[in-house]
């Protein structure tokens, strides 16, 4: 599941959304009743973002894969959906 650490934020301030916004974002995508939780993004800056914010609210099992999509994407043998 996707959630654009954009989304996250106050478009109009850039500040962070509040607490119980965002949570309810990572509860629409199962978050919350995950038993892990990874973060990626092109190469982990955005994704230390989210995943800070995942521990903010009391996540435990929060993985940040720290070189995502720019190491993911020149392995032709892993999978990756596009489009």
């Amino acid at each position: 599941m996707n959630v654009p650490t954009a989304e996250l934020l106050d478009p109009e301030t850039t500040a962070f959304l509040p607490a119980g916004q965002i949570a309810a974002r990572f509860a629409d995508i199962g978050a919350d009743s995950a038993e892990r939780v990874l973060t990626y993004c092109g190469g982990g800056i955005a994704a230390s973002a989210t995943a800070m914010l995942l521990v903010m609210l009391g996540h435990e099992n929060v993985g940040l894969y720290d070189n995502s999509m720019s190491e993911w994407s020149r392995d032709d043998t892993l999978p990756m959906e596009t489009g």
